[in-house]
């Protein structure tokens, strides 16, 4: 079978992690399952162990009070397995541990249904925390990340320029279209893709088209008359 259930006596001393009131759910591939494992075993949290998402959800019987999910990948874990795991556990906090995560991706995990992110050179020291924390009905993730747990705080004039990056216009017809110079129209865009935790155009795009990512198309709206795309012409 592909769950394997592991159950620890409570410590008579020692701070435990988190009072969870039943099991914590830990879905993870073997060598991660056993160090994750093995940080809440000491601190006496009854615990079972999954290969899996398909494991746990295939469990009829399994009513978890919380679930900590190993992802070795996050840009194909998140769509394919958070989302319907948040979804059939609605009431279960849901943490997710992972090497490293890319900013935008941090919104994609908690727009998905995830309470609380955990990198695992922070395991040792965050675990603990982090549970406890979404246990209370907070959201937790790394110091580092903390600018993206809501959308980014773009100025009214970079809203106007990714809008127009969105429609197809290069610089020279942003900066014609809103009176600018071209130098100004990349440094406003530089600054855009900071905020937005991207490289390029396309990964500003891609973010913003993406409705699961949290910007949407309502980015467009924004800066005054509403802008006709760029018409493409036949070769």
């Amino acid at each position: 079978m592909s769950r394997a259930s592991i159950e620890t006596e409570r410590p008579a001393t020692g701070r435990k992690v988190a009072d969870t009131g039943g099991v914590v759910a830990l879905i993870a591939e073997e060598g991660a399952r056993e160090r994750i494992g093995a940080i809440l075993r000491e601190q006496g949290v009854e615990l079972a162990a999954f290969e899996d998402v398909d494991a746990l959800l295939d469990e009829s019987d399994s009513s978890p009070s919380l679930v900590v999910v190993c992802a070795r990948d996050t840009s194909s874990f998140l769509p394919m397995f958070i989302e319907p795991l948040a979804k059939c556990l609605e009431q279960t906090p849901l943490v997710l541990v992972c090497a490293e995560i890319e900013r935008w991706e941090v919104r994609t995990a908690l727009a998905a249904g995830a309470a609380g992110i955990v990198l695992h050179e922070d395991l040792d020291s965050a675990l603990g925390p982090c549970l406890q924390a979404v246990q209370a009905g907070q959201t937790c993730v790394p110091r580092g990340h903390w600018r993206q747990i809501e959308p980014p705080p773009l100025s009214t004039r970079e809203k106007q320029i990714l809008g127009l990056v969105v429609m197809g216009y290069m610089n020279c017809q942003i900066a014609e279209q809103l009176f600018l110079a071209e130098s100004t129209v990349k440094s406003h865009l530089s600054s855009a893709f900071g905020k937005l935790g991207v490289r390029s155009r396309n990964e500003a795009v891609n973010l913003i088209l993406d409705p699961e990512r949290g910007l949407g198309m309502g980015i467009l709206a924004l800066g005054g008359e509403p802008l006709e795309p760029v018409p493409t012409t036949a070769q």
